[in-house]
């Protein structure tokens, strides 16, 4: 029993700490995870600079699609667990990838709902589910992000 027990204490930190998180950027960042941080281990999707770029060429367009297809994944799995942003919300994102296509983190900034705390809260909890189970259908050789705003709307 006691040998279960120092497994569990040892295994549940590590387990927790692996999971995908989902967080605005003041989160994170009091969490010390900086954008300036995880910019170092995580290369940049796009690029202006080609060269820089994770996907070159026609695999641009590959990533295009697939980001899109996630975000409206997303918007889908929102609408289905009951949540509706009630007016389009654009929001700046900054999502990172594993070469697979799971989702690391998805920072968010959140200002426009700044005035909804319940939204807020359900909206960061939900995005919490959704990446756990859900990545982008697009793989690459080592770690990517991409960043960008968004128009979240609800999905009709």
């Amino acid at each position: 029993m006691k040998i279960l027990v120092l497994i569990a204490m040892l295994v549940l930190p590590v387990a927790a700490a692996a999971q995908p998180k989902a967080l605005t950027f003041e989160d994170a960042a009091a969490q010390g995870l900086t954008v300036a941080r995880l910019d170092e281990q995580y290369a940049s999707a796009l690029h202006t600079d080609t060269t820089k770029a994770i996907f070159n060429g026609n695999r641009q367009q590959d990533f295009f699609k697939a980001y899109v297809a996630m975000l409206t994944e997303l918007a889908a799995y929102l609408k289905d667990n009951g949540f509706a942003w009630g007016q389009p919300t654009r929001l700046v994102h900054r999502i990172y990838f594993e070469p697979d296509g799971k989702i690391d983190y998805y920072l968010v900034n959140l200002k426009a709902l700044d005035n909804d705390q319940p939204k807020k809260e359900k909206f960061v909890a939900l995005l919490n589910t959704f990446i756990q189970y859900h990545k982008i259908n697009i793989t690459a050789d080592k770690k990517f992000a991409q960043c960008g705003p968004a128009i979240y709307q609800d999905k009709k």
